[in-house]
């Protein structure tokens, strides 16, 4: 690989993570909180709520730790790069969308921890 396409698929990922795991973040979250609780249509005793949060909390952290990479990579693209380059416009895209997407992970990562699991 040659380091212009090394470079742009670094630049992609900065972009990319904190959106694509805050997506992964809420998706999970729905299935589960779903599956536990109207399992057949009916509302269903949770096997293990500790379980459930241990899942929860362990993808949270992931999400939380891919936003952040996704923050360094965007950060070291952007201190790369010089002013007018195109790189520079993604690494700032990228640092941008990855703030505000770990905005999101943190909102949705205390909510997934502090709402009850199946509200009956």
């Amino acid at each position: 690989m040659t380091a212009r396409a090394r470079a742009f698929w670094m630049l992609m990922a900065g972009m990319c993570l904190a959106p694509l795991f805050w997506l992964g973040q809420l998706i999970l979250g729905y299935w589960i909180s779903a599956l536990a609780c109207y399992g057949n249509d009916h509302p269903t005793a949770v096997a293990s709520a500790d379980a459930l949060r241990g899942a929860f909390g362990a993808f949270d952290a992931i999400a939380i730790a891919a936003g952040l990479i996704g923050f360094a990579i965007s950060w070291s693209s952007f201190r790369a790069t010089q002013e007018g380059e195109r790189a520079r416009f993604m690494a700032v895209w990228g640092l941008l969308s990855s703030v505000c997407f770990l905005i999101g992970i943190v909102f949705e990562t205390i909510a997934s921890l502090t709402v009850p699991l199946c509200a009956g």
